[in-house]
Protein backbone atom coordinates (compact mmCIF):
# COMPACT_ATOMS: atom_id res chain seq x y z
CA UNK A 1 0.00 0.00 0.00
CA UNK A 2 1.29 3.36 -0.48
CA UNK A 3 0.11 5.19 2.45
CA UNK A 4 1.09 8.78 1.73
CA UNK A 5 -0.63 10.38 -1.32
CA UNK A 6 2.04 10.45 -3.81
CA UNK A 7 -0.27 12.22 -6.27
CA UNK A 8 -0.42 15.93 -7.16
CA UNK A 9 -3.70 16.52 -6.61
CA UNK A 10 -6.82 14.44 -5.18
CA UNK A 11 -8.11 12.22 -7.67
CA UNK A 12 -10.93 10.20 -7.99
CA UNK A 13 -10.39 6.18 -8.85
CA UNK A 14 -6.97 6.68 -7.17
CA UNK A 15 -6.09 3.10 -6.31
CA UNK A 16 -3.20 3.78 -3.73
CA UNK A 17 -4.64 1.93 -1.30
CA UNK A 18 -5.41 -1.16 -3.24
CA UNK A 19 -2.09 -1.59 -4.90
CA UNK A 20 -0.87 -4.50 -2.56
CA UNK A 21 -3.69 -6.79 -3.54
CA UNK A 22 -3.34 -5.65 -7.21
CA UNK A 23 0.78 -6.03 -7.12
CA UNK A 24 -0.28 -9.69 -6.15
CA UNK A 25 -1.88 -10.59 -8.98
CA UNK A 26 1.05 -9.35 -11.64
CA UNK A 27 3.93 -9.60 -9.59
CA UNK A 28 5.10 -13.36 -10.76
CA UNK A 29 4.80 -11.90 -14.31
CA UNK A 30 6.42 -8.42 -13.59
CA UNK A 31 9.26 -10.74 -11.90
CA UNK A 32 10.13 -12.75 -15.39
CA UNK A 33 11.50 -11.15 -18.50
CA UNK A 34 8.31 -11.42 -20.55
CA UNK A 35 6.67 -8.15 -19.49
CA UNK A 36 8.71 -4.88 -21.61
CA UNK A 37 6.01 -2.57 -21.45
CA UNK A 38 3.11 -1.04 -18.49
CA UNK A 39 0.02 0.90 -20.35
CA UNK A 40 -2.35 2.36 -18.53
CA UNK A 41 -5.14 3.82 -20.94
CA UNK A 42 -7.48 5.08 -17.79
CA UNK A 43 -4.14 6.10 -16.00
CA UNK A 44 -5.69 9.01 -13.54
CA UNK A 45 -3.28 9.00 -11.07
CA UNK A 46 -0.96 6.05 -11.95
CA UNK A 47 -1.15 4.21 -8.99
CA UNK A 48 -0.37 0.99 -10.02
CA UNK A 49 2.76 1.95 -12.21
CA UNK A 50 4.16 4.48 -9.60
CA UNK A 51 3.54 0.97 -7.07
CA UNK A 52 5.69 -1.37 -9.89
CA UNK A 53 8.26 1.30 -10.62
CA UNK A 54 9.07 1.32 -7.05
CA UNK A 55 9.64 -2.46 -6.72
CA UNK A 56 11.10 -2.93 -10.38
CA UNK A 57 12.91 0.56 -10.66
CA UNK A 58 13.62 1.44 -13.69
CA UNK A 59 12.80 -2.29 -15.50
CA UNK A 60 9.61 -1.29 -17.38
CA UNK A 61 8.50 1.03 -20.13
CA UNK A 62 5.18 2.94 -19.26
CA UNK A 63 2.54 4.83 -21.50
CA UNK A 64 0.39 6.62 -19.04
CA UNK A 65 -2.87 8.02 -20.97
CA UNK A 66 -5.72 9.68 -19.72
CA UNK A 67 -8.39 11.60 -22.21
CA UNK A 68 -8.06 14.45 -19.81
CA UNK A 69 -5.91 17.17 -21.03
CA UNK A 70 -5.17 19.30 -18.08
CA UNK A 71 -4.66 16.08 -16.53
CA UNK A 72 -1.88 14.70 -19.00
CA UNK A 73 -0.29 18.84 -19.11
CA UNK A 74 -0.12 18.33 -15.45
CA UNK A 75 2.15 15.42 -15.87
CA UNK A 76 4.25 17.07 -18.16
CA UNK A 77 5.13 19.93 -15.87
CA UNK A 78 5.46 18.29 -12.87
CA UNK A 79 8.09 16.47 -15.48
CA UNK A 80 10.49 19.43 -16.41
CA UNK A 81 11.88 21.18 -13.32
CA UNK A 82 12.08 24.28 -14.62
CA UNK A 83 8.17 24.17 -15.93
CA UNK A 84 7.11 23.24 -12.38
CA UNK A 85 8.55 25.86 -11.10
CA UNK A 86 6.92 28.49 -13.62
CA UNK A 87 3.60 26.62 -12.86
CA UNK A 88 4.25 26.88 -8.98
CA UNK A 89 5.12 30.67 -9.51
CA UNK A 90 1.16 31.06 -11.43
CA UNK A 91 -0.10 29.20 -8.52
CA UNK A 92 1.40 31.71 -6.14
CA UNK A 93 -0.13 34.39 -7.80
CA UNK A 94 -3.30 33.42 -8.41
CA UNK A 95 -4.27 32.21 -5.03
CA UNK A 96 -3.30 35.32 -3.12
CA UNK A 97 -5.60 36.56 -0.71
CA UNK A 98 -8.06 34.08 -1.69
CA UNK A 99 -11.34 33.71 -0.41
CA UNK A 100 -14.28 31.86 -1.29
CA UNK A 101 -15.47 34.40 -3.59
CA UNK A 102 -12.19 34.80 -5.59
CA UNK A 103 -11.94 30.87 -5.66
CA UNK A 104 -15.60 30.31 -7.14
CA UNK A 105 -14.32 32.60 -10.23
CA UNK A 106 -11.04 30.50 -10.43
CA UNK A 107 -12.88 27.60 -10.96
CA UNK A 108 -15.67 28.65 -13.30
CA UNK A 109 -12.96 28.97 -15.86
CA UNK A 110 -12.36 26.40 -18.32
CA UNK A 111 -8.56 26.61 -17.77
CA UNK A 112 -5.72 24.18 -16.69
CA UNK A 113 -4.91 26.07 -13.46
CA UNK A 114 -8.33 26.26 -12.18
CA UNK A 115 -8.49 22.91 -12.89
CA UNK A 116 -5.61 22.18 -10.65
CA UNK A 117 -6.83 24.95 -7.68
CA UNK A 118 -9.81 23.29 -7.66
CA UNK A 119 -8.85 19.39 -7.49
CA UNK A 120 -6.01 20.84 -5.21
CA UNK A 121 -7.73 23.26 -2.51
CA UNK A 122 -11.44 22.08 -3.27
CA UNK A 123 -11.26 18.44 -3.67
CA UNK A 124 -13.82 16.85 -5.43
CA UNK A 125 -16.69 16.86 -3.63
CA UNK A 126 -18.93 20.01 -3.02
CA UNK A 127 -18.50 22.03 0.45
CA UNK A 128 -15.17 21.36 1.19
CA UNK A 129 -13.77 24.93 0.69
CA UNK A 130 -12.10 25.94 3.98
CA UNK A 131 -13.71 29.33 4.86
CA UNK A 132 -10.38 30.41 7.00
CA UNK A 133 -8.14 29.15 4.28
CA UNK A 134 -4.75 30.47 4.53
CA UNK A 135 -2.34 31.09 1.36
CA UNK A 136 0.33 28.57 1.44
CA UNK A 137 3.41 28.80 -0.86
CA UNK A 138 2.49 26.01 -3.45
CA UNK A 139 6.60 25.36 -3.65
CA UNK A 140 5.42 22.05 -1.24
CA UNK A 141 4.18 20.78 -4.56
CA UNK A 142 8.30 19.65 -5.02
CA UNK A 143 7.81 17.10 -2.53
CA UNK A 144 5.14 15.22 -4.61
CA UNK A 145 6.29 11.31 -4.51
CA UNK A 146 5.08 10.92 -8.22
CA UNK A 147 7.53 13.17 -9.76
CA UNK A 148 10.65 11.28 -9.14
CA UNK A 149 8.68 8.35 -10.55
CA UNK A 150 8.51 11.11 -13.50
CA UNK A 151 11.97 12.03 -14.38
CA UNK A 152 13.66 8.75 -13.59
CA UNK A 153 11.81 5.78 -15.41
CA UNK A 154 10.79 5.59 -19.22
CA UNK A 155 7.44 7.41 -19.58
CA UNK A 156 5.30 8.64 -22.38
CA UNK A 157 2.42 10.26 -21.61
CA UNK A 158 -0.74 10.81 -23.93
CA UNK A 159 -4.32 11.98 -24.17
CA UNK A 160 -6.22 9.85 -26.17
CA UNK A 161 -9.53 7.69 -26.24
CA UNK A 162 -8.68 4.67 -23.98
CA UNK A 163 -10.22 2.30 -26.57
CA UNK A 164 -7.45 3.86 -29.07
CA UNK A 165 -5.15 2.79 -26.25
CA UNK A 166 -6.27 -0.30 -25.74
CA UNK A 167 -6.19 -1.02 -29.27
CA UNK A 168 -2.42 -0.21 -30.24
CA UNK A 169 -1.30 -2.48 -27.20
CA UNK A 170 -3.81 -4.95 -27.34
CA UNK A 171 -1.33 -7.21 -29.67
CA UNK A 172 1.81 -7.00 -27.81
CA UNK A 173 2.95 -9.68 -26.25
CA UNK A 174 5.19 -8.25 -24.47
CA UNK A 175 2.67 -5.71 -22.77
CA UNK A 176 0.66 -5.08 -19.65
CA UNK A 177 -2.22 -3.25 -19.93
CA UNK A 178 -3.75 -2.10 -16.31
CA UNK A 179 -7.49 -1.20 -16.94
CA UNK A 180 -9.18 1.02 -14.78
CA UNK A 181 -11.90 2.47 -16.68
CA UNK A 182 -14.75 5.21 -14.90
CA UNK A 183 -17.30 2.58 -13.07
CA UNK A 184 -20.25 2.15 -15.10
CA UNK A 185 -22.66 2.37 -12.33
CA UNK A 186 -21.34 5.79 -10.71
CA UNK A 187 -21.92 9.26 -11.03
CA UNK A 188 -18.47 9.84 -12.99
CA UNK A 189 -19.46 13.63 -13.31
CA UNK A 190 -15.76 14.66 -11.23
CA UNK A 191 -13.73 13.08 -14.05
CA UNK A 192 -13.47 16.17 -16.67
CA UNK A 193 -14.70 13.68 -19.64
CA UNK A 194 -16.15 10.57 -17.97
CA UNK A 195 -17.69 9.12 -21.67
CA UNK A 196 -15.96 5.56 -21.98
CA UNK A 197 -17.43 2.27 -23.78
CA UNK A 198 -14.69 0.01 -22.66
CA UNK A 199 -17.65 -2.42 -21.47
CA UNK A 200 -19.35 -3.01 -24.42
CA UNK A 201 -15.81 -3.11 -25.98
CA UNK A 202 -14.24 -5.59 -23.84
CA UNK A 203 -17.92 -7.79 -24.20
CA UNK A 204 -17.58 -7.27 -27.98
CA UNK A 205 -13.67 -8.13 -27.96
CA UNK A 206 -12.70 -10.43 -24.68
CA UNK A 207 -9.68 -9.82 -23.16
CA UNK A 208 -8.70 -13.50 -23.46
CA UNK A 209 -8.63 -13.01 -27.11
CA UNK A 210 -5.74 -10.37 -26.02
CA UNK A 211 -2.00 -11.22 -26.87
CA UNK A 212 -0.92 -8.59 -24.43
CA UNK A 213 -1.49 -9.73 -20.86
CA UNK A 214 -4.63 -7.43 -19.91
CA UNK A 215 -6.14 -6.66 -16.15
CA UNK A 216 -8.97 -5.00 -15.48
CA UNK A 217 -10.22 -3.79 -12.05
CA UNK A 218 -14.32 -2.86 -12.04
CA UNK A 219 -16.57 -1.95 -9.11
CA UNK A 220 -18.55 -5.52 -8.31
CA UNK A 221 -22.69 -5.14 -9.38
CA UNK A 222 -24.48 -8.08 -11.17
CA UNK A 223 -23.87 -6.56 -15.11
CA UNK A 224 -20.41 -7.08 -14.53
CA UNK A 225 -20.32 -10.48 -13.11
CA UNK A 226 -22.59 -10.88 -16.76
CA UNK A 227 -20.32 -9.57 -18.89
CA UNK A 228 -17.57 -10.88 -17.51
CA UNK A 229 -18.26 -14.38 -15.54
CA UNK A 230 -15.69 -16.60 -17.17
CA UNK A 231 -12.66 -14.14 -16.59
CA UNK A 232 -13.17 -13.10 -12.66
CA UNK A 233 -10.14 -13.92 -11.09
CA UNK A 234 -10.31 -12.67 -7.62
CA UNK A 235 -12.62 -10.08 -5.27
CA UNK A 236 -11.55 -7.54 -2.45
CA UNK A 237 -13.36 -5.35 -0.14
CA UNK A 238 -12.79 -1.60 -0.11
CA UNK A 239 -14.24 1.59 1.97
CA UNK A 240 -13.85 4.84 0.29
CA UNK A 241 -12.49 7.69 2.18
CA UNK A 242 -13.98 9.78 3.80
CA UNK A 243 -17.91 8.46 3.54
CA UNK A 244 -16.95 5.07 4.83
CA UNK A 245 -18.68 2.98 1.78
CA UNK A 246 -17.99 -0.26 1.03
CA UNK A 247 -17.60 -1.98 -1.94
CA UNK A 248 -16.45 -5.07 -3.94
CA UNK A 249 -13.89 -4.93 -6.74
CA UNK A 250 -13.63 -7.63 -9.19
CA UNK A 251 -9.93 -8.70 -10.65
CA UNK A 252 -10.41 -9.62 -13.89
CA UNK A 253 -7.47 -10.70 -15.95
CA UNK A 254 -6.24 -13.19 -19.03
CA UNK A 255 -3.21 -14.98 -17.44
Amino acid sequence: MIKTNHFFISYAGNKRRECDTIYKEIKELLDGDEIETIIEPYCGSSAISFFIAHHYPNKFKYILNDNNEYLIKTYEIFKDEKQLDIFIEQLNEMCKDLNKEKYMAIVKQDTHISWFIKHKIYAIRAGLFKLDYKFKDFIFLKNTPIIKFLRTEDITTQCKDGIETLLNYKDDKRSLIILDPPYLELNNDFYKNSNTNIYEHCHKFPITDHISKTICILNDMWIMRLLFKDQIKMEYNKMYQPNKRKVVHLIIKNF
